[in-house]
C-alpha cells in the first residue's frame, strides 16, 4: 500500500499495484496438512492454470513480480502466506506445520533484497500471513485465528502501522485459514461464507461492510472466496453462481473466473497464490 494521502478513502482493492507470485514449478500434494489436501496434480495444466490468474492479473494494471520456487517445498506457490505488507513493512509469517516452516528464510530473504522492512522475526507466535489477515480499506484489517494463527499475534501485527484490526472467530475445521471464507471486495463489500464464523462475527461483517453478500455451501465449497478483487474485477475460481454475480454486478463489479481445480488439490487458489506488496 501507498503513503496514507493516497490511501485515504479508497478500499485496499482500489490500491493494489503490484503482487508477488511464484510459479509452480516443484509443486505437488506431498503431506496432509488441511482437509482438503490429496489427488496428483497435473503439473502442465498447474503451470497453465497459473500463468491464467497471472494474465488476469496484469490485465487489471498490477505488476506482477515472481520468486522462484525451491524444490522439496511444493506450498511455496501459496505466497500469500509468507505474510502481511503494509506500507512497504511485512509482518513475517511463522508456519504452524513444519512441512512449510522452510519457506520462512526464502521469504525473509526476498523481502530484504526487495526493500521491504521486515517485522517479527525471532517472534513464537504463529502467523500464516495474508491467508488469514486482509485490509478490507488502509484502516481496517480483517484478522483470522483458530486453525492456522494465533489470537495473540495480531498484537504484533500491529506494529505495522496505525489500523483497527477486526478479529475473526472461524468455527468450522475446512476453513482453516480467513481467505478460504472471506474476501473483502471494496471498502463495504465482502463475500463470505457466514457458517464458517461465528454469530459475533457475522455481525461485524454486516457491522462493518454492509453491503456483504453471503455465498452459498456450494460456492464457498468451490472456493469461491478465495478470490482477489483488483479495482472493480473480482479474479475468482469458478463457480460463482448466478444470484453472486448479479449481487456484484449491482455494485459495478465484473467476475473473472479461472481454473483453479490443480491447487484446489493443496487448499488453496486464486487469493492463495498471490501476496500483495
Amino acid at each position: 500500500m501507498s503513503d496514507s494521502s493516497e490511501m485515504a478513502g479508497k478500499s485496499a482493492a482500489h490500491l493494489i499495484k503490484r503482487v508477488l507470485m511464484v510459479p509452480p514449478k516443484h509443486f505437488t500434494v506431498e503431506y496432509t496438512i488441511n482437509p482438503w489436501m490429496g489427488g496428483v496434480v497435473d503439473q502442465k495444466k498447474a503451470f497453465a492454470q497459473w500463468e491464467g490468474l497471472k494474465n488476469a492479473i496484469e490485465k487489471e494494471g498490477v505488476q506482477v513480480l515472481t520468486m522462484d520456487q525451491t524444490k522439496g517445498l511444493p506450498d511455496q506457490v501459496f505466497v500469500c502466506n509468507s505474510g502481511l505488507v503494509y506500507n512497504n513493512k511485512v509482518y513475517l509469517s511463522r508456519f504452524r506445520h513444519k512441512e512449510r516452516s522452510g519457506e520462512q528464510p526464502l521469504y525473509l530473504e526476498w523481502f530484504k533484497k526487495n526493500g521491504i522492512e521486515t517485522i517479527g522475526e525471532g517472534y513464537e507466535e504463529v502467523f500464516e500471513g495474508g491467508g488469514d489477515a486482509v485490509f478490507s480499506d488502509p484502516k481496517t484489517l480483517w484478522a483470522g485465528y483458530g486453525e492456522r494463527s494465533s489470537k495473540n499475534v495480531y498484537e504484533k501485527v500491529q506494529k505495522l502501522g496505525t489500523f483497527e484490526t477486526v478479529l475473526c472467530d472461524m468455527i468450522l475445521p475446512n476453513f482453516y485459514h480467513l481467505d478460504t471464507c472471506f474476501a473483502p471486495v471494496d471498502e463495504n463489500t465482502a463475500i463470505y461464507y457466514p457458517p464458517a464464523f461465528s454469530d459475533r462475527t457475522n455481525q461485524e461483517i454486516l457491522k462493518r461492510l454492509p453491503n456483504s453478500i453471503a455465498v452459498s455451501e456450494k460456492e464457498a465449497n468451490a472456493f469461491v472466496c478465495n478470490a482477489i478483487t483488483i479495482r472493480n474485477t473480482v479474479i475468482s475460481p469458478i463457480g460463482v453462481e448466478e444470484k453472486t454475480k448479479k449481487s456484484l454486478e449491482k455494485l459495478g463489479k465484473s467476475v473473472t473466473e479461472v481454473d483453479m481445480s490443480e491447487f484446489m488439490k493443496s487448499g488453496g487458489a486464486c487469493q492463495c497464490l498471490v501476496l500483495r506488496l
